[in-house]
């Protein structure tokens, strides 16, 4: 996935538009019914393969080339996963996660998938209930018919 994105990239940055044609503003596509449905549950795999401490389940959805924040720096895979682990370990649990307003950007094989969230969790260590609410941005890529997720910034 790396090398892909790195190609991506390159080949971006090198592509320069052609003199006759005029420059164009990229359209995204809508999703249809299927394809919202696959996101949705896509995003709910991460989503609680993390607060469940699955890291198998992480590892299969998340590529190495994960870029995730959360509002104070950006994580990479081995980082997401050990949170993920530690959350778990330390007795922290998801009792609610709801999405609302999720708006979805279909790009060839990439979707931009927005919405709001809340979460309700017990705190690692204390015990204590924690609500938890703000807005999400996830890239998810399509790669050998399934949705990965490479990208988020929660904020």
């Amino acid at each position: 996935m790396r090398t892909i994105t790195l190609t991506l990239f390159a080949a971006l940055a090198c592509a320069g538009p052609a003199a006759e044609q005029p420059a164009r503003e990229p359209v995204a596509s809508s999703a249809d019914a299927e394809t919202r449905d696959a996101l949705e549950k896509a995003r709910d795999v991460v989503w609680r393969a993390w607060f469940a401490g699955d890291t198998a389940t992480l590892a299969r959805v998340i590529p190495g080339a994960l870029a995730a924040s959360e509002g104070n720096g950006w994580s990479d895979l081995d980082k997401t996963i050990a949170g993920s682990r530690e959350f778990a370990s330390g007795g922290g649990k998801l009792l609610e996660l709801t999405f609302d307003s999720t708006t979805f950007a279909l790009h060839g094989s990439v979707a931009i998938v927005t919405a709001r969230y809340a979460t309700t969790t017990v705190e690692p260590g204390s015990g204590k209930q924690v609500n938890t609410s703000g807005y999400a941005v996830e890239v998810f890529v399509l790669e050998n018919g399934q949705w990965v997720n490479p990208i988020w910034h929660l904020k």
